[in-house]
């Protein structure tokens, strides 16, 4: 009997008694994924760690723990002469304790670059970058099942040649930075899972299409290179107010799998800005695009990993007061399957089922 059945029948073992759907509907959200071979975890702060509640679910529904902020760059590097390890220190802390492997977001990414970065040359910026790796990825060698060696590396907007998002690595060594981050990664680190991490590919307006279209010629770049590039992350965050269809989505993923890598959603929430304001209602409609997207995506077997930003709609990146005030939303957001009291709400139960009919990914 192979391990996986092993594990299967320890789960199910003690639900058995309660019949089937029962079972099921008591099955934690990492137990009804990894029935189909899929590692389910969530994204975490100090919240997981000072809130004993939510640390309690997270221990109990997550079997990979992702950091939120506590990896990003510029909250690590708050001087040059300085790295912040403390909040990484205690997540993975945590995570061992409640038998969690442990994912970094992200080792670069354009976006938000620490201040004292700017006037900085390119030369020198080249040596922050190798040090960067060698020092963060040193620290957690052995320890991380994968890292987001980089992320978002597109911005059409920007006006930029080939698309690429603008700031200090980009501007410094052009796209080469990403090939670079990827080979250097792999010499620290042996054993993590190196991703490319994107979002916006499962939109399909103008952003949505020109990312996803920039996305698989980079992808083939890194593999001509040699880059140990083993799985490409999506972020997911569903947007239902802006176009959306997911045929070409199916055709993007199967693209991916194509080239034999997995494929890891890294970010999934619902976005319910537009939907009603009644918390029944709303939660229904959260539910519904919870189903419309997981069920076709998870066919695919190239998925290995789902990863939901938080777990619950306490901390959910929506509920940030800037966040909320761009968007401006007229109720707290409820994007993730759990609400502010730590009760499963109908995008739990939506996001089980989806997973316990995904088919059985090879070993």
């Amino acid at each position: 009997m192979k391990r996986r059945d092993l594990m299967k029948l320890a789960v199910l073992a003690p639900l058995a008694a309660s019949g089937p759907s029962a079972a099921q509907a008591r099955l934690p959200l990492w137990a009804a994924a990894q029935r189909s071979g899929i590692l389910f975890g969530a994204s975490a702060a100090w919240e997981v760690l000072r809130d004993p509640e939510y640390g309690r679910l997270q221990a109990e529904h997550s079997r990979l723990l992702v950091t939120d902020v506590a990896l990003k760059f510029d909250y690590l590097r708050p001087r040059e002469d300085v790295f912040d390890f403390e909040q990484p220190d205690a997540l993975l802390a945590f995570a061992r304790q409640n038998g969690m492997a442990f994912r970094g977001a992200a080792m670069f990414w354009n976006d938000w670059p620490a201040p004292w970065l700017k006037g900085k040359s390119s030369v020198e910026i080249e040596r922050i970058f190798d040090r960067h790796i060698d020092v963060v990825a040193g620290r957690y060698a052995g320890a991380m099942q994968s890292w987001d060696a980089v992320n978002e590396p597109f911005w059409p907007g920007a006006g930029r040649p080939g698309g690429y998002r603008p700031g200090p690595w980009y501007d410094a060594m052009g796209p080469d930075y990403i090939l670079r981050a990827f080979q250097r990664l792999a010499r620290v680190d042996r054993h993590a899972k190196l991703v490319l991490n994107e979002a916006f590919t499962e939109q399909n307006d103008a952003l949505g299409k020109s990312v996803r279209a920039r996305m698989l010629p980079l992808i083939d770049h890194l593999l001509d290179k040699g880059a140990k590039l083993d799985a490409v992350g999506l972020q997911a965050h569903i947007r239902p107010g802006v176009a959306f269809d997911i045929d070409p989505f199916l055709r993007f993923l199967d693209e991916i799998a194509a080239r034999k890598l997995d494929i890891y959603l890294t970010e999934f929430d619902i976005e319910d800005v537009g939907f009603a304001k009644d918390i029944t209602k709303r939660d229904e409609q959260v539910a519904e695009w919870t189903t419309r997207f997981l069920e076709p995506v998870l066919r695919n077997r190239a998925i290995k990993v789902l990863i939901t930003w938080h777990l619950s709609d306490k901390y959910t990146w929506y509920r940030e007061p800037q966040v909320a005030s761009e968007r401006s939303f007229r109720f707290p957001s409820r994007p993730l399957p759990f609400d502010e009291r730590f009760h499963e709400k109908r995008m739990g139960a939506a996001m089980r089922r989806a997973l316990l009919a995904a088919p059985e990914r090879p070993n």
